[in-house]
């Protein structure tokens, strides 16, 4: 009886499957190269259009803006015009109020105070004056306390001189404007 040797043919057998998963391995190594180096080059040239996109808005905004800047400089000097027109107004709503005190230091000036200087600074009232004495400068000081246009009358400090008293009255002035 003979025997086969099967052997070298399945060794052959075998090598061919073995060249064939190679080949097979190479050739989806290089398809898949493909594939990557496509998708990569597609992608850089998407993203060079998205650029490109976006620099050109970015051109259209800017010249947009441009055309933009005389209404927001417009619509600035509006703000600010109506911002004054609104002090404005409020000021003359309230303008009889400095007449009402001078209405009022002049009638709770007694006989004999001078009145050397007067300021207005952030609705408070400094009075800087000479009386014949103290108790002219309490009286002065009364009258005023009366007056509805004067609020938290404070005598800040009183000097005597040879002339009289130098005294230092402070008030607060009752217009929300000032």
């Amino acid at each position: 009886m003979m025997r086969l040797n099967l052997l070298p043919w399945r060794e052959r057998r075998h090598q061919a499957a073995l060249r064939r998963f190679r080949r097979q391995l190479v050739a989806g190594a290089l398809l898949a190269l493909a594939a990557v180096t496509l998708v990569d080059q597609l992608a850089r040239q998407r993203g060079q259009q998205q650029a490109l996109a976006n620099n050109q808005r970015q051109a259209a905004i800017a010249v947009l803006r441009e055309q933009l800047q005389p209404l927001a400089d417009v619509r600035e000097l509006h703000e600010t015009l109506l911002a004054r027109a609104t002090a404005l107004e409020s000021l003359r709503a309230q303008q009889d109020v400095l007449a009402g005190v001078f209405a009022d230091l002049e009638g709770a000036l007694p006989h004999g105070v001078q009145l050397l200087d007067l300021s207005l600074e952030d609705g408070h009232l400094q009075m800087t004056g000479l009386a014949p004495s103290g108790a002219v400068v309490a009286q002065f000081m009364r009258d005023l306390d009366r007056s509805s246009a004067l609020l938290d009358l404070e005598l800040k400090r009183i000097k005597s001189l040879p002339g009289g008293d130098e005294f230092l009255l402070s008030a607060r002035v009752s217009a929300f404007w000032s």
